[in-house]
């Protein structure tokens, strides 16, 4: 790695390539299916259906109490990172109430967290 540095280290970007990298990522609009999920969770917050300081709100019972307790555990720990991801969504949302661009990379990361874990366990969160 120090060998890649040091052949670096001296290089100096052409201007216009400077220039794009220093423009900010344009903001897409959410795809339908994560809009969609936006209005859910958000929905789910302000009910007070799912509390983000209690990762337990998460649960779909019916389906985490028939898991493993090696499964549950790792559900129980998707669910922590998930809540930690869901906080700052909630946070943006409450400062802005807009899709921003920080926003739909967050709801993406909490789709794909959800996603891939309940491909191999099952409908675990409600979600």
């Amino acid at each position: 790695m120090r060998n890649v540095y040091k052949m670096f280290k001296d290089a100096v970007l052409d201007p216009k390539v400077q220039q794009k990298l220093n423009q900010p990522l344009s903001a897409d609009k959410l795809a339908k299916d994560h809009e969609e999920f936006l209005d859910m969770l958000i929905g789910k917050l302000e009910r007070k259906e799912i509390d983000p300081v209690n990762a337990s709100t998460l649960y779909n019972r019916p389906v985490y109490d028939k898991l493993s307790e090696s499964e549950q555990e790792k559900a129980d720990l998707t669910a922590i990172n998930l809540m930690g991801v869901i906080r700052q969504i909630e946070r943006l949302w409450n400062l802005e109430h807009s899709k921003s661009f920080q926003i739909q990379n967050l709801v993406e990361t909490v789709w794909q967290m959800k996603s891939k874990f309940e491909e191999l366990h099952g409908d675990v969160y409600i979600i």
